[in-house]
């Protein structure tokens, strides 16, 4: 009789793995989706996901499994509609901690097959899930790590700043460096400093500090900072780093750093500077004559273009008109630019 408790757990053990295994979807099902949207309107899904997203039994794999099994089969309910309640229930469970929901619950819909199939946007031929569920369940796990390693970031950032740049170096998980900046965006400003520092010493052989470099040069618009980015910077981060300065500089400040940019940084890491910061500057006249200079630029000539052909004004339309009419390279790529943007050039300006 002593063997009793073990087959009870056997039992609870078997139950879990064989729903998980097995198959409760079908192929998948092409819809229109509008179609598909009416059929979601058609039923209450907000009160099955509350149901299944009770917090007293969440943590309990096999109550909660049974419950998402019994949502998944019922009859009485449209298949947009019963993956509409899966994918808001998944969501629903960012507001948690991890702790909070079973191991096995994540897995089941990390791992949900979506059948509601709709034609894609841009490529009507192709279909895609209507309710990405398997990629709602990772975006939680993501966040979930990701708020973790902000955890551990504050707690490196207490006792020693240099152990956290190096840390950061180290790593190649995506969220862990996140979690990491999310600490910094939300820590004192002398503690962004100390980071700061840190990792304007070690940027030349880490590479990998750019991302941090561009978090905290934002915070303290500190221009040998930000000027040690633009020459010394690399990598991924970069491009997003120069976007973060973009929304958080003053304009002058910007202008000043686009001039910088263009006479002394690589001219991989000015090019990226254009493409950040012209669309906010291109009203200034004195940038403008800058870029349409930059024009004859070998290395930086293009980007100059490219920049050029977004949305003109009239004036820096007729100035390149002005430059197109030589034999110059800086007349063919002012050409280039009006190429690119004559299709929205008003009709009396259209050379």
């Amino acid at each position: 009789m002593n063997l009793h408790p073990v087959f009870k757990m056997l039992l609870a053990i078997t139950g879990i793995a064989a729903y998980t295994l097995a198959p409760a979807q079908t192929l998948p099902l092409q819809w229109d989706r509008d179609a598909a949207m009416a059929a979601v309107r058609s039923v209450d899904i907000d009160a099955a996901v509350y149901e299944i997203g009770d917090i007293t039994s969440l943590s309990d794999a096999v109550i909660t499994l049974n419950k998402l099994q019994a949502l998944e089969t019922r009859r009485d309910w449209p298949l947009p509609a019963r993956e509409a309640a899966l994918f808001q229930f998944t969501r629903s469970l960012s507001d948690l901690p991890r702790d909070a929901v079973a191991t096995e619950v994540m897995q089941h819909l990390g791992a949900y097959q979506a059948r509601t199939l709709v034609p894609h946007e841009d490529h009507g031929e192709a279909f895609v899930p209507m309710f990405n569920i398997r990629g709602a369940a990772a975006g939680i796990e993501n966040g979930w790590q990701r708020a973790e390693f902000a955890t551990e970031a504050f707690a490196l950032l207490e006792k020693d700043p240099e152990e956290l740049v190096s840390s950061y170096v180290k790593s190649t998980h995506r969220n862990q460096r996140s979690g990491y900046l999310d600490t910094l965006r939300q820590a004192e400003l002398s503690d962004v400093v100390a980071v700061q520092n840190i990792a304007l010493t070690r940027l030349g052989e880490a590479p990998e500090l750019t991302g941090i470099l561009g978090v905290t040069a934002a915070i303290t618009a500190d221009t040998v900072a930000i000027q040690q980015l633009l020459t010394s910077g690399r990598g991924a981060g970069l491009s997003s780093a120069l976007v973060q300065l973009e929304e958080q500089l003053p304009l002058p400040g910007i202008a000043s750093l686009l001039v910088f940019a263009i006479q002394q940084a690589p001219v991989g890491n000015a090019a990226l500077a254009i493409a950040a910061w012209w669309p906010r500057l291109s009203h200034d006249p004195e940038i403008r004559d800058l870029m349409v200079a930059t024009l004859s630029d070998p290395a930086l000539g293009a980007s100059a273009a490219l920049a050029l052909a977004q949305n003109p004004d009239i004036q820096t339309i007729r100035v390149l008109q002005e430059t197109a009419r030589s034999e110059s390279i800086a007349a063919k790529r002012a050409q280039m630019a009006l190429d690119i943007n004559r299709s929205g050039l008003a009709p009396g300006v259209r050379p």
